[in-house]
């Protein structure tokens, strides 16, 4: 347990980190005010952005979820804040604000939070904290580097910026190390590009970004830890017997367990070893009047709904069908 030293020397650190941060964003804050001054002049055609935010191809953004307006308004201004930090792709950056605006249940133009977001006061990065829930942390900072990065790679003072955002809303550094993941996998719309290790890292997140990662996007970076270890038919073992699985459905697995195992009816029994490290899934497999078993060992954030999707196409040549066994019923 901490002592009471341990606990004030890490409160005075925090302190003077979050002091810190403030006094950078007092400096960011009047700069934008500058460009407030320098844009007050700036031609900006709303109508076409609107137009352009409607052909946007991503959907259900969780803002709508949000009942707060005041959270709803600050969290979309301090998003036209991180663009201010850098203006290249102005007009593109703006398309994506206005679907999020569109998105949400914030009953503005796109104008005037615009306007707004040019007179933030300093009070409310105090608040942004108290205002953005665990989750929604997450969507804006994930938010925040597609809006920095939407045109070409951010400059140094919008990366400090969204860094020292990040300090006050209380987010650590793995925290930080997933939304830049998850930012690029959105910007890229790809995963060819993300190491297998950082994939892993955002697994459990990843379907919550489906509002600006695409589904196939996300299909991808599950298959890439599933893999079928075994797949026999009853028929071809020996007296009718069926596999007999070692371990239960939704099990975690280390490479070499023993998982499974089954008599053919040429030969001795057969052991089944798990072949990675992971989460074992079990299925049914019918094939006309012949039926088996399947198992796959993926990630414990996969599915087995999903599994069974992805099993139906991998095998769509063979007509079989497949079923995920619920533990009421594992046995048939």
């Amino acid at each position: 347990m901490k002592s009471l030293l341990d606990i004030q020397k890490e409160v005075k650190e925090l302190e003077a980190t979050i002091q810190g941060a403030v006094n950078s964003l007092d400096c960011i804050s009047r700069e934008i005010q500058e460009i407030r001054t320098s844009n007050d002049n700036m031609g900006m055609d709303y109508d076409m952005i609107r137009m352009l935010a409607k052909n946007v191809p991503f959907a259900n953004h969780p803002l709508a979820e949000l009942e707060d307006g005041y959270a709803c308004r600050i969290y979309i201004e301090l998003l036209f804040s991180v663009m201010h930090m850098d203006t290249n792709g102005i007009t593109e950056k703006m398309v994506f604000i206005q679907w999020i605006l569109e998105e949400s249940r914030l009953d503005m133009e796109l104008e005037d939070v615009h306007a707004e977001s040019l007179e933030l006061e300093k009070d409310v990065y105090f608040e942004i904290g108290e205002l953005l829930n665990t989750d929604y942390r997450l969507f804006f900072i994930v938010d925040a580097l597609i809006v920095a990065n939407f045109v070409e790679e951010a400059n140094g003072e919008v990366i400090e910026y969204i860094a020292q955002l990040c300090v006050l809303l209380g987010v650590d550094a793995s925290y930080m190390e997933t939304s830049v993941i998850l930012a690029k996998i959105a910007l890229y719309q790809d995963i060819k590009n993300t190491k297998k290790a950082d994939i892993e890292k955002v697994l459990p997140y990843i379907d919550d970004f489906e509002y600006c990662i695409g589904k196939n996007t996300i299909e991808k970076a599950f298959w890439l830890f599933r893999y079928v270890c075994v797949k026999v038919y009853n028929d071809d073992l020996w007296g009718g017997y069926s596999l007999s699985w070692k371990v239960r459905q939704i099990s975690k697995v280390s490479k070499g367990d023993n998982i499974a195992e089954y008599r053919p009816k040429q030969g001795s029994t057969t052991y089944v070893k798990a072949s990675q490290d992971g989460t074992l899934f079990q299925f049914k497999v019918e094939k006309g009047y012949s039926c088996g078993s399947v198992g796959v060992i993926s990630h414990p954030s996969d599915s087995g709904k999903k599994i069974e999707q992805w099993l139906t196409k991998k095998y769509e040549g063979e007509n079989v069908t497949f079923e995920f066994i619920d533990e009421s019923n594992r046995f048939w």
